[in-house]
């Protein structure tokens, strides 16, 4: 069929692949994508898929830091109750990031010790080292800091203090204290920095049937950095807290997370089926333009 013109913009029916062509990606053109069932539009640098981005309700989160909620020094959870709060020095606030669609975005690429945390002051009530969990993180992840382990992308606080504290990385896991044990250690970023995409992390009880995930900026498939069967060996409960950056009382800045975040969800108790892991995936990617 031929497109109907609306202004300077076109809509362009149904096809099974992005449109190319003089004229056809004038700002604000759609289309709808047969084989990935979206209606697509033109932002005029992308083709970018809508709806997801306007329509989410947060599948299956218990806990859900949007990116409205980002300011200097807190980020107000839209889910959950428990607000990120700054400690330890300033961190960088950007209130129109490029990386993110021109969005609010958290970072930190210098301060050795600030971080942020969401901290329920009661033990076990974020987790309880035996429960499922999972997280998704819209990240830009600048530099690797330490050599051994991953960094301090996302961290389970171990009752306000760093020793026993376990952290997750796109480049892996760590747990403060030499003497509790990881599931993976150090891996390799999926190429060099920066790395810009979704981190995804899922487990069932025990740790069974983990997944660490990566889903890169422009692309739509998930990769597997690592998988794991069981939690660390020496952990157990009290985890009051989320932090981002870094751990709480950290005497070294040696597993500092150097980098930026826009949006962060956690889900208590559940290991998330490929359904909500890629509803995620759509809405962060048609919210960031990543």
């Amino acid at each position: 069929m031929s497109p109907i013109y609306v202004g300077n913009r076109r809509i362009l029916g149904t096809l099974t692949s992005d449109p190319t062509g003089y004229g056809v990606s004038d700002e604000g053109s759609v289309y709808y994508n047969s084989a990935d069932d979206k209606l697509r539009a033109w932002d005029g640098t992308a083709w970018q898929n809508v709806t997801s981005a306007v329509n989410f309700a947060g599948d299956d989160a218990t806990h859900w830091w949007k990116n409205e909620g980002i300011t200097q020094s807190t980020w107000t959870a839209e889910r959950g109750s428990v607000n990120f709060t700054e400690q330890n020095g300033s961190l960088t606030y950007n209130g129109s990031d490029s990386r993110f669609g021109n969005l609010k975005s958290i970072g930190n690429t210098g301060n050795n010790y600030t971080y942020m945390t969401a901290d329920t002051n009661s033990n076990g009530s974020f987790w309880n080292a035996s429960q499922a969990f999972s997280f998704i993180a819209v990240i830009d992840k600048v530099s690797q800091i330490t050599s051994n382990y991953g960094d301090a992308c996302f961290v389970h606080q171990w009752n306000g203090q760093p020793d026993g504290s376990w952290s997750l990385d796109l480049t892996g896991d760590h747990t403060w204290g030499g003497n509790y044990g990881e599931i993976i250690g150090k891996i390799n970023a999926p190429g060099s920095f920066p790395q810009k995409g979704i981190l995804m992390f899922r487990a069932g009880a025990n740790g069974s049937s983990g997944q660490l995930q990566w889903c890169a900026a422009g692309q739509s498939s998930w990769s597997t950095q690592a998988s794991t069967s069981s939690w660390p060996s020496s952990i157990s409960g009290s985890y009051d807290a989320i932090n981002l950056f870094n751990f709480t009382g950290a005497s070294h800045s040696g597993h500092r997370f150097s980098g930026a975040y826009a949006e962060v969800a956690y889900f208590k108790d559940l290991s998330i089926s490929n359904t909500t892991r890629d509803a995620w995936r759509d809405y962060l990617k048609a919210k960031f333009s990543i």
